[in-house]
């Protein structure tokens, strides 16, 4: 191997190594925050957590409030596959149905009690399965009202989560399907927050699908509030 070639490959393994620290000191503060809350975050308890050297906290986040905020955006990115294989099911259902279609009240009742089923599974498998990312995202949330970059972050994510919902909504109501959005990823955040407060083999799944039945039926037109 030529001496370029060798250095080349060195300075790969040097960022390959570089990125895994970086991802184990952004793990470490997820698992702080869980753990004892945004005023266990320092930089020592990072390091100790994530088993590094003290001095790589502050090399490769300028301070408390760029480890929270990319910690945040590392969440943020896990949260996607989920996120993006549910609505790949939804749209793929919709897709099958033309305008005339869904204009149909039968259809519209089919599709409801579709959509919320999958409302229904996706809010009880986050509860079940994800309790302690729940509860550190609501952590994040609350920290976002008093840092201005991690506002900025939470906006970008929640936007995200918005999108969906707002081509979900404008497919049955075309004169302001963003509010409804709005409302509806509402609803499915405070559910899951509220769950948390509950034994898991307490939550009632029955309780979540009325909510989601009856709200998904509001935004299809199918009822009233």
């Amino acid at each position: 191997m030529s001496t370029s070639r060798a250095a080349q490959a060195d300075s790969r393994t040097r960022r390959a190594k570089g990125e895994r620290t970086r991802n184990r000191i952004l793990q470490a503060v997820f698992n702080v925050i869980a753990n004892e809350g945004l005023r266990g975050v320092t930089h020592r308890a990072i390091a100790r957590e994530a088993g590094v050297q003290l001095s790589l906290t502050t090399y490769y986040f300028k301070d408390i409030e760029s480890l929270i905020g990319e910690a945040f955006e590392q969440f943020s990115e896990h949260m996607r596959p989920d996120i993006e294989q549910l609505w790949q099911r939804i749209f793929t259902r919709l897709d099958a149905y033309n305008g005339a279609q869904l204009r149909k009240r039968e259809v519209r009742e089919t599709l409801a009690g579709y959509l919320a089923g999958e409302a229904s599974d996706y809010i009880l498998a986050q509860v079940r399965e994800k309790p302690v990312g729940l509860a550190v995202e609501q952590i994040f949330f609350t920290q976002a009202r008093l840092s201005p970059e991690l506002r900025a972050r939470v906006e970008a994510h929640r936007a995200r989560l918005l999108a969906p919902l707002v081509d979900l909504c404008s497919r049955f109501n075309r004169h302001d399907p963003e509010i409804d959005a709005e409302l509806l990823l509402d609803t499915i955040t405070s559910m899951e927050y509220q769950a948390l407060g509950i034994p898991v083999d307490q939550v009632n799944d029955e309780h979540v699908q009325r909510l989601m039945r009856r709200h998904v039926g509001w935004i299809l037109g199918l009822q009233r509030f």
